[in-house]
């Protein structure tokens, strides 16, 4: 390997903080982080939901994406179903191979069990992560009638090689492509083949900042008071703005992380109506019709009319810029189509947050909820900031916030990491965790996140996630159990403060949050209690089906082991975890 490649694998190793010491494993890690970032558009994803498990014959790496979202359940699919009435999928499927020659024989049976794995008989593939893909694969191709069109296949064939366009590989590219065609399954199907080159490209992409370059002719000067601090209002044809928010492979980039509302799908009446005036025809009623967008970035340069973006996001006109994306097929000449556009450059976090307040404020969003991203997150963020132990965790209300920084992955805590960790600990709703953040937010959304809360619990939900985490991640317990963490979360909260739990408000929240702090902080007894919980909700697997991989997505499991507290509280002082 040479020692570029491995540098990265390195970094992406010591960022990810994997503790993966087999080589060829570490590198089809990297490989499907770098691939599917490229796809799908973001980095929010979990890597260990994209790897087919292992000795998966001729298949490394899977990622679903059904409308531009990472999807790991059908419950994933039906609620993206429900919100846009139809889907647009993507499969993509990784091989990875460390030699530095691309063979055919490999390049052969990527494309052979690709074909197996999309027909109906695939019982050779036997890991519980290929039963998964298999059953989301099904699950979409019985919904025929909801998709806008045959989904996209995409292949990345990875080596450490150089790619030299070689007839003899493209014919058996070429040929199972066409295999594949045969199956009439699919709208287009792609192949990358990638050497240490593009490989490399990729990972460089994961790591810089999000830019966007754009024609910005009809603008005006809204206000400037230095290069770092300047504001412009104008408008963007459609074929412009898209370079704001789509990648060219056509994945939506991270642009709406510090939105305050995920895309809320089609059917609501504002998104009824954006989408009737696109796809109307009338295409200069869109400007007269649409609020526009709000974009805040870093820095804007505009030599001419050319702009350039650095480090953006857009903080209003989620909703808008999801239902022109969902329709840019269907329309007609949508990329005439004009939109209204402000793009403000400030460094100043307090103003940032002012615009997005402001922005908000004339939608229907709840004042809590814009709270939630202004004063309550600050407030939080700094309160991460008190605890000073070696491995504490930072809390990002601002996308990127910690990109340059050698704090690994894993301790940097996002919104909707922060979500899962109290749904699943403080709220009892660990079977709610698993869906899309924008569905789990919908569940959750409106009993966290309160100005009163006391900080404490947010911090020990999101601890105990990674303390689990790890114990996984370092073998103290079997990765075969992972799905049953934060369900382990619930009940460690349980047995570990037998009081009643208060209320979140509630001055003796912290005494009784202080005292999970200090368990959690105890690496030996935070371990052996949560090995204990999970080798106990193990011993009553057989009562709820603990194989069936969907046991844990499910309230009535959450119900069964909250009503096994006592016998887990017997055991636990049996094993002197407690």
């Amino acid at each position: 390997m040479d020692r570029i490649t491995k540098s990265m694998i390195d970094s992406f190793s010591n960022s990810w903080n994997l503790g993966i010491t087999d080589p060829t494993l570490l590198f089809e890690y990297f490989v499907n982080y770098c691939v599917v970032n490229n796809v799908y558009g973001a980095n929010n994803f979990d890597l260990e939901e994209i790897t087919t498990g292992k000795a998966t014959q001729g298949i490394d790496g899977i990622a679903i994406i059904v409308n531009q979202k990472l999807i790991n359940s059908t419950e994933d699919i039906d609620d993206l179903i429900s919100m846009n009435q139809t889907i647009s999928v993507k499969f993509v499927l990784i091989q990875t191979k460390t030699s530095e020659e691309f063979k055919n024989a490999e390049i052969s049976n990527l494309l052979s069990y690709s074909d197996i794995f999309f027909s109906d008989n695939n019982s050779i593939f036997k890991t519980p992560e290929m039963q998964k893909f298999i059953e989301l694969k099904n699950y979409i191709l019985e919904k025929g009638d909801k998709l806008k069109k045959n989904p996209e296949l995409i292949f990345y064939y990875v080596t450490l090689g150089t790619w030299t366009n070689d007839e003899n590989l493209n014919g058996i590219i070429e040929s199972g492509k066409n295999k594949l065609r045969s199956t009439n399954l699919f709208s287009n199907i792609t192949f990358f083949p990638c050497g240490f080159s593009e490989i490399q490209d990729l990972y460089r992409k994961t790591k810089s900042k999000l830019t966007a370059t754009f024609k910005f002719e009809k603008r005006v000067t809204m206000y400037s008071i230095s290069d770092e601090e300047v504001g412009y209002s104008g408008v963007l044809p459609f074929k412009e703005f898209k370079k704001i928010i789509l990648e060219e492979s056509g994945a939506t980039k991270p642009v709406f992380e510090d939105n305050i509302r995920d895309y809320l799908g089609s059917t609501i009446d504002v998104n009824k109506n954006i989408s009737e005036t696109i796809l109307s025809g009338n295409i200069n009623a869109f400007s007269m019709l649409n609020n526009g967008i709000t974009i805040v970035a870093s820095s804007i340069r505009i030599p001419g009319d050319i702009a350039t973006i650095e480090d953006y996001q857009i903080v209003n006109g989620c909703q808008t810029s999801n239902v022109l994306i969902n329709n840019m097929e269907s329309a007609k000449d949508i990329d005439n189509l004009i939109i209204p556009v402000r793009i403000i450059a400030t460094k100043d976090e307090n103003l940032k947050n002012e615009i997005t307040k402001a922005t908000n404020s004339q939608t229907a969003i709840k004042k809590e909820q814009l709270e939630a991203l202004s004063t309550f997150q600050k407030n939080l963020e700094e309160y991460y900031k008190t605890f000073k132990e070696p491995d504490s965790l930072v809390y990002e209300r601002r996308t990127g916030q910690y990109r340059n920084t050698d704090i690994p992955k894993n301790r940097i805590v996002s919104i909707s990491t922060q979500i899962k960790a109290m749904a699943a600990m403080f709220l009892d709703e660990p079977s709610a965790v698993s869906g899309q953040y924008g569905t789990v937010a919908k569940r959750v959304g409106n009993k966290i996140f309160k100005n009163t809360d006391k900080l404490i619990m947010y911090y020990v939900s999101t601890l105990a996630l990674y303390k689990i985490d790890n114990l996984i991640k370092n073998k103290k317990i079997d990765k075969q159990y992972r799905r049953s963490r934060y369900h382990a979360m619930m009940l460690f909260r349980i047995v570990a403060s037998t009081e009643e739990m208060p209320r979140f408000n509630q001055k003796k929240m912290e005494k009784y949050c202080q005292k999970l702090l200090d368990i959690l902080l105890d690496d030996k007894k935070c371990e052996k209690i949560f090995k204990g919980i999970v080798d106990f909700i193990v011993s009553k697997g057989s009562e709820f089906d603990i194989n069936n991989r969907k046991s844990f997505e499910k309230k009535e499991t959450t119900s069964f082991l909250k009503s096994k507290k006592d016998e887990l509280l017997i055991y636990l002082k049996q094993i002197h975890a407690l």
